[in-house]
């Protein structure tokens, strides 16, 4: 009796343990428009089992024909400037305002707490995504 005890009692700790070091490996977002802006749209970021994180996004509402950046940032929610950054891409929309991009960062999904979309003539802010893993 005893050892049934102790094996269920080993399982149900294995299963606690397993759950609780669980980390999701994609993360889907929502860019909110910063400003009235209009610029909003989505993104995916999968994390790659080399450390990195793979972001596909899709953004419409942007000025037609105009250089946008998009930075991810590892201590703000809110895509504050004064917090550190890094940049992930600089894109041109299409005469549409619309765009799509791939591409890859070397960091952990843990550690992005949002993404910010700004224009790059002014550096404004257009939109923000805040990652939730």
């Amino acid at each position: 009796m005893r050892y049934r005890l102790a094996v269920a009692s080993l399982l149900v700790a294995g299963l606690i343990a397993s759950i609780a070091l669980a980390a999701p490996n994609r993360v889907n977002v929502t860019f909110e428009s910063f400003a009235a802006s209009g610029v909003s749209g989505d993104a995916t970021l999968t994390a790659q089992p080399n450390g990195q994180v793979q972001i596909h996004a899709s953004l419409r509402g942007l000025e037609p024909n105009t250089q946008y950046s998009a930075l991810i940032f590892d201590a703000s929610q809110t895509c504050d400037v004064a917090t550190s950054s890094q940049e992930v891409i600089q894109f041109k929309s299409n005469p549409a305002g619309v765009v799509t991009w791939n591409e890859k960062v070397g960091m952990e999904l843990g550690s992005i707490q949002s993404i910010g979309i700004r224009l790059v003539s002014d550096n404004s802010l257009k939109a923000c995504a805040t990652v939730t893993p």
